[in-house]
This record gives C-alpha cells, sequence and structure tokens, in this order.
C-alpha cells in the first residue's frame, strides 16, 4: 500500500514526459515541413525568375530582328525594296544564333483598300505567283505580308492580309499604336503543317509595325 503514490506519480510524469516528447516532435515535424515548403517556393520562384527573364531576353532578341528588318525597309525606300534585297538582308544576319526559335521575319505593307489593284498588279510583275491571301473577306484598310524570310517554310504566309483575322489585326495595331513590338494572342500560323491546322496547334506571332520616317500611322477599319 506504501508504494502507490509513488507508482502514480512515476505514471503521471512518465504520461506527461511522453506527451511533452511528442508536442516537441510535432513541432519540429511542422517547422521541418514549414522550412521545406520555403525552401520549394523559393527555388520554385528562382526558376519561374529565371524563365521569365530567358523568354525577356529572347523576345528582346525578335524585336531587335523586326528593327533591322525596318532599317532594311527604310534604306531601300517603300519603291526600292524587292524580294532579292530583302533577301540579301536576312542572309547577312544568323537567325539561328541571333534568334534562336524565331520561325521568319517579314515586311507588311499597308495596303488602303482603293489601291489594292494596284499593289496586287505591281507584286505580280516581280512576282508572278504573288497573290492575296485572306481569312475572310476583309474591305478596310490592308496589311499584307509583301515579303519573308526564309521563304522555305513560310512561302504560305507571302500575301496574306493580316487584317483580314482580328487576333493578328489587333497586334499589329497595338504596335502602330505604341511604335513597339506586340505579342499577339495564340494563332495557328498559315504556314504551319497540315496535321498542326487540325490539331490547332498555336504558335506565338510576334508583330512589329515598320514604317517610313514620312508615313503617320493610320488606324485600319
Amino acid at each position: 500500500m506504501t508504494r502507490k503514490p509513488y507508482t502514480s506519480s512515476a505514471i503521471r510524469w512518465a504520461a506527461v514526459t511522453l506527451l511533452l516528447g511528442l508536442s516537441l516532435t510535432a513541432l519540429a515535424c511542422l517547422y521541418i515541413d514549414q522550412r521545406n515548403a520555403e525552401t520549394l517556393q523559393q527555388a520554385a520562384n528562382r526558376q519561374a525568375q529565371s524563365a521569365l527573364d530567358e523568354i525577356v531576353e529572347r523576345l528582346q532578341r525578335y524585336e531587335y530582328g523586326l528593327r533591322g528588318a525596318r532599317g532594311a525597309f527604310i534604306a531601300a525606300g517603300a519603291a526600292g525594296l524587292n524580294r532579292e534585297i530583302f533577301h540579301r538582308y536576312a542572309q547577312s544576319r544568323e537567325p539561328d544564333r541571333e534568334f534562336p526559335g524565331a520561325r521568319g521575319f517579314g515586311i507588311i505593307r499597308r495596303v488602303a483598300d482603293a489601291e489594292l489593284p494596284r499593289f496586287l498588279s505591281a507584286m505580280k510583275a516581280g512576282s508572278p505567283g504573288f497573290k492575296l491571301r485572306q481569312f475572310s473577306r476583309y474591305r478596310g484598310e490592308h496589311a499584307i505580308i509583301q515579303f519573308i524570310e526564309p521563304v522555305s517554310g513560310n512561302g504560305a504566309a507571302i500575301g496574306l492580309d493580316i487584317n483580314s483575322d482580328p487576333t493578328r489585326r489587333a497586334a499589329a495595331q497595338e504596335a502602330v499604336d505604341s511604335g513597339g513590338a506586340r505579342l499577339s494572342e495564340p494563332i495557328t500560323l498559315l504556314q504551319a503543317t497540315p496535321c498542326c491546322r487540325r490539331l490547332r496547334c498555336a504558335a506565338r506571332a510576334f508583330c512589329c509595325y515598320c514604317r517610313s520616317t514620312e508615313a503617320s500611322p493610320r488606324r485600319p477599319t
């Protein structure tokens, strides 16, 4: 009978010690779990920032390429630029190294609807296979891909009136209004493979409006 109080006390202390140990273990697990989560989040943030920096850097390269094409247009003049001159300009660059991932660069000409027949006649005189391509009938101011390099793999886009597609037209107009390069919403390229078109593969088209120093911006109707 005299040993029972001691036994009960020992049991209580053992229980308290066990509970305290379990509590400390739980707190330690929570702390470690929180630290692991913070470490993972920091690593994910670093990776996301690195990917974002790479995307921004690549888009800046594309913009430099577009501005270079605009420089070729301005140097030759609207009447002086032809397919051969633009091809020589493109050959002077190293697209795979300078602009990795870019499918090509082109010159888009703005053509008033009343001037369209004359423009098409002039283009066909130099390139008999040139023809107007539209996604749907469009009678406002046209924005026609006059030249594109490399032609291989992009030939289907030559003659395309990008203003006949609202998505392309919106991106091009933003470039006109801002004077800078603008990225369009996802589109399916006209020159995409038939399989890609069936699967509705999306590609990003990077649009930059290039005009001569004398021209003033006009908003397509």
